[in-house]
């Protein structure tokens, strides 16, 4: 079952990138409008030391894929997760090529993105097999004990895997795509 939600959570993934890239396109006042939020928004962490935008960026990741998994029993949590980050990436990827250049994005995303995407993707798909075994066990299909094992087991697998190879991606984009991007300017 974990296959095919890594099949489903990617498909929606490069749907909702396409999607958000689309809106992009058609409305460029609003995504420049999304663009500027987003700065503001997150304008602050830029100006913190390194070390601590390191740490923003993966305490940022770590807290949503560990909710994306755990927030799976409600089902529709990993999906809207993945669905809202998949159209802000498009937009912002859209946005960034129409302003830098497309060799400009992919330098900004593959450095780091390369693991972290794969991690998020990964979380997502988790969440979604734990909510696809409570629909089963809403339906009398199987018992609380045969969701309790997989959780177990995701939560067990996030803090293994998904957790370290997080925090290297958060490095790689604290301190190498950075470098990458100066290099280009």
């Amino acid at each position: 079952m974990l296959k095919k939600c890594i099949i489903l959570v990617t498909v929606i993934f490069v749907v909702s990138v396409i999607s958000g890239c689309l809106y992009a396109v058609s409305n460029p006042y609003e995504s420049a409008r999304v663009m500027q939020e987003l700065s503001d928004e997150l304008g602050w962490i830029m100006d913190l030391d390194p070390v601590l935008i390191l740490f923003a960026i993966f305490l940022n990741n770590a807290i949503k894929s560990f909710l994306a998994i755990v927030l799976g029993t409600l089902v529709i949590v990993p999906i809207m997760f993945i669905v809202f980050n998949g159209y802000i990436l498009g937009i912002v990827m859209c946005e960034s090529a129409r302003i830098e250049g497309p060799l400009y994005v992919a330098a900004a995303i593959l450095p780091h993105g390369i693991i972290e995407l794969p991690m998020i993707i990964l979380s997502a798909a988790l969440g979604t097999r734990i909510g696809m075994m409570v629909l089963l066990r809403i339906s009398g299909k199987i018992s609380t004990e045969e969701i309790l094992s997989p959780l177990k087991w995701s939560i067990s697998y996030y803090f293994r895997w998904i957790l370290p190879l997080l925090f290297v991606a958060a490095v790689i984009e604290t301190f190498i795509t950075p470098a990458v991007l100066w290099i280009l300017g």
